[in-house]
């Protein structure tokens, strides 16, 4: 395919995605670190380890997903449980209109996986990074997509191999009617993006250590891969739109190709050198190689917040929705943005997510949960006991990851006993 064939099939994807405001979901992720009483991970391969705990959860209605031998996730008509390299649990829930459904699936699968983990003696916990554990000492799981990730990032940023090994996270994907709503949801997602890092920041321990400084995950993302994570370059210079994301990817190295079904290492060469197709599987697999804070598929993918317990994490999803699904407060925040270049807006995050008091962070809180609850008391009771909730935990610790360190003195266990769900 040349260049402007490949450009018009990803503008085409990103134009057959769009769906009616009345039809707008809500689809959240929801990753999971399992560990052992000493709060050390539980690999994959071990006696008792993530691939035994999946063929136990398996015996319900689940269908099994392998790739060879290996026994990587499940899925049935509503849900997907799908791994991360360190042996990360991640629950995938199709997309509902409303965070009820949402709250009842999850639920009836916490306690599926609870009453398995209470069995084995290891611990759910939901945290923005391993506790115990240095990457070193997590095998990296059996799947080619990661063999080829790990080989690759070798060479790139320092926490590269941290992101893909240590990292959990809550993630919310958001639908938008046209290209015009796609251009202000990516900027307001962008705008918004150092304020969710900070108010979801459950990062306390990295590598073992303390982290009370400033957003360990912005730091993993932003020392990652400059090609592919943190910011896209000139997502802030002008309307972005279709045909700008689609630049964006087709100029950055793939990594790894799909050649008739089958993954491919390709190393640094770009997207635009390899794309011979405009089939719905290869542009799937192209748009998942890139991992900035906010990134679209068939929607647009909201990924700055750590982990963290419910109902904090209902509440993220809340808050984003107050924002995204309510005409006033999108347009009230994309006029907010327009305030701010892509140089002024790399010296915004830096203040917002940096670890130093800032009167600024503190307006732009405010005024997000104002709204936010403003709009929840209009018909979303649960959502606004969920943003009441998540406000008390702000005003309290600032940063979640304080409520955690802030009692250490009782221990390391009984500090993180908020984070842990069984």
């Amino acid at each position: 395919m040349n260049y402007q064939k490949q450009i018009e099939s990803l503008v085409s994807y990103f134009k057959a995605a769009e769906s009616k405001k009345e039809d707008h979901k809500i689809g959240m992720e929801f990753e999971h670190l399992i560990l052992k009483e000493d709060l050390t991970a539980v690999s994959y391969s071990e006696a008792e380890g993530i691939e035994s705990l999946l063929e136990q959860l398996s015996q319900g209605s689940w269908e099994k997903v392998f790739e060879g031998d290996n026994l990587i996730g499940l899925q049935d008509a509503e849900r997907a449980v799908t791994l991360e390299p360190g042996g990360q649990l991640e629950l995938s829930l199709i997309p509902f209109a409303d965070l009820e459904q949402t709250k009842k699936i999850y639920h009836k699968f916490l306690a599926e996986l609870k009453e398995i983990l209470s069995s084995r003696k290891q611990k759910l916990a939901v945290l923005g990074y391993q506790p115990a554990s240095s990457i070193e000492d997590l095998p990296l799981l059996p799947k080619k997509r990661y063999d080829f990730m790990y080989k690759y990032f070798k060479d790139r940023g320092r926490y590269a191999h941290h992101m893909m090994k240590g990292t959990a996270s809550v993630q919310m994907n958001i639908d938008y009617t046209d290209e015009k709503d796609y251009i202000k949801k990516l900027r307001v997602g962008y705008f918004l993006s150092p304020l969710i890092y900070y108010l979801f920041d459950n990062t306390p321990f990295f590598e073992g250590e303390e982290a009370s400084e400033a957003s360990i995950r912005e730091e993993i993302w932003s020392n990652c891969d400059s090609d592919r994570s943190g910011i896209i370059p000139g997502v802030f210079a002008k309307e972005f739109g279709y045909r700008d994301y689609a630049e964006y990817i087709l100029n950055t190295p793939a990594i790894i190709d799909l050649k008739d079904d089958e993954l491919v290492y390709s190393g640094s060469k770009k997207i635009k050198e390899l794309m011979e197709n405009d089939k719905a599987e290869t542009i799937d697999h192209y748009l998942s190689m890139v991992f900035p804070d906010v990134r679209t598929k068939k929607y647009i993918e909201i990924r700055s917040a750590d982990a963290v317990p419910y109902p904090y994490n209902f509440a993220f999803a809340a808050l984003l929705k107050a924002v995204f699904y309510d005409q006033a407060n999108l347009d009230y925040f994309y006029e907010q943005s327009l305030k701010y270049s892509q140089q002024e807006f790399l010296q915004f995050k830096a203040e917002i997510t940096g670890s130093k008091e800032s009167q600024l962070r503190k307006d732009l809180a405010a005024e997000l949960f104002e709204r936010a609850e403003r709009t929840a008391a209009d018909g979303e009771e649960d959502e606004l006991e969920y943003l009441k909730e998540l406000k008390e935990l702000y005003l309290n610790y600032g940063r979640p990851k304080f409520r955690t360190l802030n009692n250490l003195k009782q221990g390391k266990k009984k500090a993180l006993n908020w984070c842990i769900l069984n």
